[in-house]
């Protein structure tokens, strides 16, 4: 086969394809005369009549136009905003294909951009919860709502999630299969609401409307609930009616804020907190760890499978109660506490102020005082902070979907722990990483997939690595 060959493929053309399977992202694979074509919203073993809109030396994308073939494992999907909404891209996907899919991801990236061999790579872990697993969703309200069904026609408000690439264009939904079924009654209710009393949705146009954003938190193991408005301004009266409202249909509700914010952007943050009923804040708990969860908190969104994740972690660190322990990027300190109770010492290592107030105030709370937390970009921090405290005989690092900063891995490779963990939600950029820790000092011995969220093409994976 040959590049002329390859060329067969042009812009513009309509083609057939057979799906052959998922790539990192989610988007399907399928060649012609060797070239690789990617094709969006489709799923392995469809036959799709597509249209190439983008064609390189080396690849091709295209775009469905009609399921010709279904694929022998596809499934009716549960949510009737299904392929309007971008949250549950690949629903119509047997689970147990999905996980098959996802390892395959993983131990493809592992392999071919970290140039790895011999690795374990068993198949992704299953969520305990394969709906209504999401303990925190934000939903928009527009003025102008994606018309899913007729029943849109006559609504001059809408409230639910922006369509894939179009931050302007919002499908209206009454349910979302993510969240508690109770969550799904509130925000009908605040919808309904807000039509009976004709709010306006704030346009990120031309900047006017007061509804934003609807911010629903759920605490797995208590049961507690955050409902969390976002407006333009605070309407104190309205506010008030609001609240005894809600709160007399729905008296599970934990605590009601009302977040106020004049940024332009479509951001669900606000810029000060009304706090309507409650204390302003929820619990909830990963293990034996509990954790106060304020607004704006990170907290995994999937509590059980958290649990899960962290397992593997504390897997790979393999504790036996005399280690010292950095946790790098540790957020509001799920992992490090989780560690804290195996290890003689954890340091935690956070570049965002709130977090690590969240983080000591958590440790607290549990009585941990093997815990110190450190503020500072990881980049700098790390080197200037291992003159003062304990060498690590392990490090775990959970870090954004970048990766690691190159001088976040020379400091890793000079502290040189025994261990070193790496939480990932990007498999590519682990791979990369990877790559330069096992050039030098480390050997991989596993990457464990772990599905924290269903139907949606994300994968987050646990690779453990040893010093030669």
């Amino acid at each position: 086969m040959n590049e002329v060959e390859k060329m067969s493929v042009k812009k513009g053309q309509d083609i057939e394809l057979t799906i052959e399977s998922l790539a990192f992202g989610g988007k399907g694979v399928a060649h012609v005369d060797g070239l690789a074509i990617f094709v969006e919203r489709v799923i392995p073993g469809q036959k799709v009549l597509t249209r190439i809109f983008k064609k390189k030396k080396s690849f091709a994308e295209a775009y469905p136009m009609e399921v010709l073939e279904k694929a022998p494992n596809e499934i009716e999907a549960k949510c009737p905003a299904f392929g309007t909404c971008g949250g549950c891209r690949i629903q119509n996907l047997e689970y147990a294909d999905q996980l098959a899919e996802k390892t395959r991801q993983v131990r493809d990236l592992i392999q071919r951009v970290g140039g790895f061999d011999n690795f374990e790579v068993p198949l992704a872990l299953p969520s305990p919860q394969a709906f209504h697993y999401r303990n925190k969703m934000e939903f928009s309200f527009t003025g102008n709502p994606w018309r899913n069904h007729p029943d849109d026609e006559d609504k001059p408000l809408g409230l639910g999630q922006h369509i894939p690439g179009r931050f302007d264009k919002i499908v209206h939904l009454d349910t979302c299969y993510l969240q508690k079924p109770i969550m799904n009654d509130i925000m009908n209710f605040v919808f309904e609401w807000g039509q009976k009393y004709n709010w306006e949705a704030y346009n990120t146009k031309t900047h006017e409307g007061w509804a934003r954003n609807l911010v629903l938190r759920y605490g797995e193991h208590t049961d507690q609930i955050m409902v969390n408005l976002i407006t333009k301004t605070y309407e104190k009266k309205h506010m008030v009616e609001f609240k005894t409202a809600i709160i007399e249909a729905f008296p599970q509700i934990t605590t009601l804020i009302n977040s106020i914010t004049t940024r332009l952007s479509d951001v669900a943050i606000g810029e000060r907190e009304e706090i309507l009923h409650g204390s302003g804040v929820i619990r909830d708990r990963l293990g034996e760890a509990e954790f106060e969860i304020s607004p704006y908190s990170f907290f995994q969104t999937n509590t059980r499978q958290a649990e899960v994740l962290y397992e593997e972690a504390l897997k790979g660190a393999d504790l036996q109660g005399g280690e010292v322990v950095y946790d790098l990027y540790c957020g509001t300190g799920t992992i490090a506490l989780f560690l804290a109770q195996k290890a003689k010492k954890v340091y935690g290592f956070e570049l965002i102020a709130s977090a690590v107030k969240n983080a000591r105030r958590n440790a607290r709370s549990q009585g941990l005082d093997n815990v110190e937390f450190i503020l500072g970009d990881l980049k700098d921090v790390l080197s200037q902070s291992t003159n003062r405290i304990e060498a690590a005989d392990v490090i775990v690092v959970d870090p954004p979907r970048a990766g690691l900063h190159r001088n976040v891995v020379d400091d890793i490779l000079k502290v040189s722990p025994k261990r070193l963990v790496y939480v990932s939600c990007n498999p590519s950029t682990l791979a990369r990483d990877l790559k330069l820790f096992c050039e030098t000092d480390y050997k991989l011995l596993s990457v464990q997939p772990v599905d924290m969220f269903p139907h949606t093409t994300h994968i987050e994976t646990v690779a453990k690595l040893v010093k030669k």
